[in-house]
């Protein structure tokens, strides 16, 4: 009722975009109605918040997945995977459309997919050293995943060694537990 109440008398503002987003969520993940989830993530998407927006149609395209309307769910998710400035949401987009292709058997497409995929998670992986972010841990093994189902097995290794040396303090618990692990 409260992020109603924002979106509603608040509009144009961030936090009716991030309301609309997390009510979307809500009906998803609490309610389990997935056409309830898909308007909100519409509305949030179409108020294009360099955030919540991007979160929006990217959980959009995969409700539209579930929903059998794959065209329409490649279509939302190729407009936030891509992008000339990568960011979490555009490498998150982009394995989802892997899967997509993979599912509808079309793996020219996938390849070209991940190969975006592996660039853009590179990108990140860059910035986040340069910067010292804490997704780099993150990013790290997201490339090594990505790595593996390209079959390139020793730069998997090379990303999970680099992940594993930031230590459990910087990576948590349980993404050291993965890392260490191998997947």
């Amino acid at each position: 009722k409260t992020r109603e109440t924002i979106f509603a008398q608040h509009p144009d503002t961030e936090e009716a975009v991030e309301a609309q987003y997390k009510a979307g969520l809500h009906c998803l993940f609490h309610i389990r109605d997935m056409e309830q989830a898909v308007e909100h993530f519409q509305a949030a998407a179409k108020k294009k918040h360099p955030y919540w927006s991007l979160a929006a149609r990217t959980s959009l395209g995969i409700c539209l997945f579930h929903q059998g309307r794959a065209q329409k769910a490649l279509f939302e998710l190729r407009r936030v995977g891509f992008t000339e400035t990568p960011n979490d949401h555009s490498v998150t987009a982009l394995a989802f459309m892997e899967t997509i292709h993979g599912v509808d058997g079309q793996m020219d497409e996938l390849g070209r997919v991940r190969a975006e995929r592996i660039k853009q998670l590179r990108v990140l992986i860059d910035a986040s050293r340069a910067t010292k972010d804490q997704n780099l841990g993150q990013h790290l093994f997201s490339l090594a995943t990505a790595l593996v189902d390209d079959g390139d097995l020793d730069g998997a290794r090379a990303s999970l060694e680099e992940a594993k040396a930031l230590g459990p303090d910087v990576l948590g618990a349980e993404l050291y537990s993965a890392v260490v692990n191998g997947f």
